[in-house]
């Protein structure tokens, strides 16, 4: 890609997303140059655009993109809106290919998609994770006066890994098996704090991810209702030899379960989708996980640390 001009006020469009095979692979180029070299470098695909843009609700996730003057796309970021008032809108990125940056267009896509969300009274906005190698990228929004609201950890594990037995029997999902309801009760258990509209899609949010396949889906029953379950998705990175990623997304123990059961029921899992991360044909296992308690169980597990995580929202 040749060095493109960018003026002082870049131009940036405004669109509502929608699938589309060319812009889902530029996106992805964009992206995937971007983190390339990062503690989150990973596959970036077509289809993981698709998934991560695709709307929580009703409302069409905004896109903010730049083009240069030959046509290329070489900034992204988006605005995905909340499926249920009561939670906050992700910004995705931005994203600049690195042939562009250094020319104030991740500050031009992020404020073009704030005056977006400033039409809509009452929204909150949580920024993505940003690893703290990555100095640039938080510094941006440290500049625009955002604060820093969450934290989180990447981390790592080499697959395969030996067998281990685990304390508590644990299960794929079945082909057919309706989980919504016994999914949702997990996660009110576990997160009290989020709606029961929240809970009760658990199962429909993980399942649209291009990603999903039931052998990813792993859990641990109890004698009236789930114990535990987590969740990991692989992906291949086409046309390049970045390794087939298992990527943890979730990791879930009931919240009424004494100490030392949810220590069990946690490892369990753990270890359930590493050997399934293997047996689905990844060569490494990955995870940018919040909960601090998952995240040392992840530890434990064997996976190493590889950089902690900014995430932010608008001063209000």
């Amino acid at each position: 890609m040749s060095v493109p001009v960018i003026s002082e006020h870049p131009h940036v469009d405004i669109v509502d997303y929608r699938p589309d095979p060319d812009l889902d692979g530029d996106i992805a180029d964009v992206c995937y140059a971007a983190i390339h070299g990062w503690p989150d470098q990973g596959p970036v695909t077509g289809s993981l655009m698709r998934s991560w843009l695709r709307p929580q609700g009703l409302t069409a996730t905004t896109l903010a993109l730049h083009r240069d003057a030959a046509g290329s796309l070489v900034g992204a970021a988006a605005l995905r809106w909340p499926a249920t008032p009561d939670l906050a809108t992700q910004l995705w990125g931005p994203f600049v290919h690195p042939s562009a940056q250094r020319h104030g267009l991740g500050r031009a896509l992020v404020g073009a998609l704030v005056r977006v969300a400033e039409n809509k009274p009452g929204v909150r906005i949580t920024s993505y994770g940003v690893p703290e190698a990555r100095r640039a990228g938080w510094r941006l929004f440290e500049r625009l006066g955002w604060t820093r609201s969450a934290a989180a950890s990447i981390v790592e594990h080499p697959l395969p890994t030996p067998a281990r037995p685990t304390s508590y029997p644990v299960r794929t999902a079945r082909a057919g098996e309706y989980l919504d309801p016994a999914l949702a009760e997990l996660v009110s258990s576990a997160r009290p704090h989020l709606s029961y509209a929240v809970a009760r899609d658990t199962y429909a949010r993980w399942a649209d991810d291009t990603r999903y396949t039931r052998e990813g889906l792993v859990l641990v029953d109890g004698p009236d209702h789930l114990l535990g379950a987590a969740l990991v998705y692989t992906l291949k990175h086409l046309g390049d030899p970045e390794p087939t990623e298992a990527n943890v997304q979730d990791v879930i123990v009931r919240g009424d379960l004494d100490d030392a059961t949810a220590v069990a029921v946690r490892a369990s899992l753990i270890t359930a989708v590493l050997a399934a991360g293997a047996e689905m044909g990844a060569v490494v296992a990955r995870s940018t996980m919040q909960d601090p308690e998952v995240t040392r169980a992840l530890v434990d597990a064997g996976f190493r640390v590889l950089d902690d995580v900014r995430i932010y929202c608008p001063r209000t």
